[in-house]
């Protein structure tokens, strides 16, 4: 019958997914007779494994060390799913001596809960790596997660055994909710299984002695980073807890290969190390992977960072916190992501190359074909769900030695301050545009007729506004539809750059670097979905909202310090696909409405336009004294 259960769930329950939307009292059905199979597997112990941190990385561990001298089953990868633990469950055989799942903490919207699920499990074994701020922002407190973690613990019976985290607080506290016996690894003397000599500085791997009572040796791991230490103690610990001698754990780690996408090390033929700790970038556990940066002996130390996770803060100064952090072990920073920007507040003057953000990975790999060197030791961590990281690896490893692999950035690519000066403009005819511009407007848009007057292209429909008042004429160039104008005397440039909204960057860095102007120098009008249809708001600084043309303009710029006029056009309220109604025109009293708001907003440009110019005058003024 079990038999049939398994093959059954393996062919069908695993692989479809309106298995998966079942409801609950369904799910707790499926769960009770997998309950019943589990009481069959009386020969096992079941051991559960659970942390904010480091969950699979010792479920490799324990089941390595458990290998030397039996046999047994381990959850997929870092499967700690309802699914993923049915799975587990029904692929252990009567036969096998262990089983180890990892388990997640209560995630909203789960079909059962995590009661419910040791209760199917029945874990004979909890193991607790440590507490963080995963799912911070779910739970609201440590506290509140270590609650949640500790059921684990509380769901040993009394003949079971709980290995606990002595170095943490709020993991060593759980050894009160253990009708068991408990075991503690750590740094702590008062540690019963503890590390002491660790040694982790790069290119050596992480080595440490262990003791036990009078017991004690030396062990060499393929593991990058000392942060790694608890979850080599955790499954040492639980060896030791089944009877496996400390010299038989040792050498099962020994030869166990770090876990892909956790500190995992990857060289290149290029002679380029990545260290592709991708999974994801809690903030709390950023500092360790930097830790080992700052040990680390390489040429250059590159750190690349994606979209940071798990924190309560408000997002913009954790941005930059991060960054100042990376920027005092790593010679080179980059961001990646749609708020890679945010970084760029922690730059140390307006040249630093050292702290660069890029929006998209097709950007950052079209910038580090020529920019890695042999040599360079490169830490990558990310969130594998959002970031997609994992493709700059991708690209290098599968260099042949000595030869480049194409590559096809996008057209958003970051434009280095000292590659960008180097881009001429050319007009129509071949003739070389004039440089005498005090200032730059650019109405952001997508070209083309069909895109008129829909709200995506405000910003060119105030451009045309204002140039109207001012009796500006536009013609066509190269780059765009461009109007020359002054205000107060001075020369002003209006642009409809001729491309895309969403590559807008690159275009805008080449106009301002052509004519000499420094972002400061531009101003940019937008559209913005988060403001009332005709509300309209002046910004001299920040980071782009989310809006695709900000993050390709402040990526090319590398800085956030670019004022702009935003527009209000609202979010749709009939169902529309906000991808749809960006690019739908404006109808009847809203199209009034947005109008009158385009003729406020090129009024706001014309004062950032004269409040910048006498801002200069001033400062030349003061110059000429």
């Amino acid at each position: 019958m079990w038999h049939w259960l398994y093959n059954f769930w393996l062919s069908h329950v695993s692989t479809y997914t309106w298995w998966r939307q079942l409801r609950p009292t369904a799910w707790q059905g499926v769960a009770w007779i997998v309950s019943i199979y589990r009481l069959s597997l009386r020969r096992a112990v079941f051991i559960g494994v659970t942390g904010s941190c480091g969950k699979t990385t010792t479920k490799e561990m324990i089941a390595a060390v458990l290998s030397s001298q039996f046999k047994g089953h381990k959850s997929h990868a870092n499967d700690n799913t309802l699914i993923g633990v049915i799975q587990t469950i029904l692929r252990t055989r009567r036969e096998y001596n262990f089983c180890v799942q990892e388990f997640t903490v209560g995630r909203l919207g789960e079909a059962i809960s995590l009661e419910k699920q040791f209760e199917m499990f029945k874990p004979q074994m909890g193991v607790v790596t440590t507490v963080g701020d995963d799912h911070i922002s779910a739970h609201g407190s440590r506290e509140a997660i270590a609650a949640e973690k500790g059921k684990l613990i509380a769901a040993l019976p009394y003949n079971g055994t709980a290995i606990l985290n002595a170095d943490d607080p709020l993991v060593l506290a759980m050894q009160s909710r253990c009708r068991g016996r408990t075991l503690t690894y750590g740094l702590s003397p008062d540690a019963m299984l503890r590390a002491e000599d660790v040694r982790d500085n790069w290119p050596n791997r992480l080595s440490l002695t262990v003791r036990y009572g009078d017991e004690s040796v030396r062990v060499q791991t393929q593991l990058c980073g000392a942060h790694l230490v608890p979850n080599v103690l955790a499954a040492m610990t639980a060896g030791k807890a089944m009877g496996v001698s400390l010299q038989s754990a040792a050498a099962a780690l020994e030869g166990l290969s770090p876990v892909p996408g956790r500190m995992y090390p990857i060289e290149t033929p290029e002679g380029v190390t990545f260290i592709c700790d991708d999974v994801k970038a809690s903030v709390w556990a950023i500092p360790p992977a930097l830790d080992f940066m700052r040990r680390a002996a390489a040429k250059r130390r590159i750190v690349i960072l994606g979209t940071l996770s798990d924190y309560l803060k408000p997002m913009n100064p954790t941005y930059a916190q991060v960054a100042r952090q990376a920027l005092e072990v790593a010679d080179y920073v980059f961001f990646v992501g749609p708020w890679a920007s945010r970084c760029l507040r922690a730059k140390r003057h307006p040249k630093d190359q050292a702290l660069q953000a890029f929006v998209t990975v097709d950007q950052i790999n079209g910038f580090l074909q020529g920019f890695l060197e042999p040599g360079d030791l490169v830490l990558i961590k990310g969130s594998s769900r959002t970031d997609g990281l994992s493709r700059i690896v991708s690209v290098w490893s599968r260099k042949p030695q000595g030869r480049s692999v194409e590559v096809h950035p996008d057209r958003d690519s970051a434009i280095p301050v000292q590659f960008a000066s180097d881009t001429s403009i050319l007009s129509t005819d071949g003739a070389m545009q004039d440089k005498g511009m005090s200032q730059l407007v650019v109405g952001l848009g997508n070209p083309g007729k069909r895109f008129e007057q829909t709200p995506h292209n405000v910003g060119q429909w105030t451009l045309e506004l204002l140039a109207e008042s001012l009796q500006a004429k536009w013609s066509e160039e190269n780059f765009g539809l461009v109007a020359r104008t002054q205000v107060e005397g001075q020369p002003v440039l209006l642009v409809k750059p001729a491309t895309e909204m969403n590559h807008t960057g690159p275009w805008v860095r080449q106009m301002a670097d052509q004519y000499q102007l420094k972002i400061q120098d531009c101003v940019v009008i937008q559209d913005d979905i988060h403001l009332k249809p005709g509300e309209v708001r002046n910004r001299m600084s920040g980071s782009s909202g989310g809006h695709k043309g900000m993050q390709s303009i402040i990526a090319a710029f590398q800085s956030e310090d670019i004022r702009r006029v935003k527009i209000g056009v609202g979010v749709p309220t009939d169902g529309t696909p906000v991808a749809r109604y960006v690019l739908t025109p404006f109808e009847g009293p809203e199209r009034d409405l947005v109008e009158n708001a385009c003729r406020r907003a090129a009024t706001r440009v014309v004062e950032m336009i004269e409040m910048r110019s006498s801002k200069i005058s001033r400062n030349l003024g003061n110059a000429s004294i």
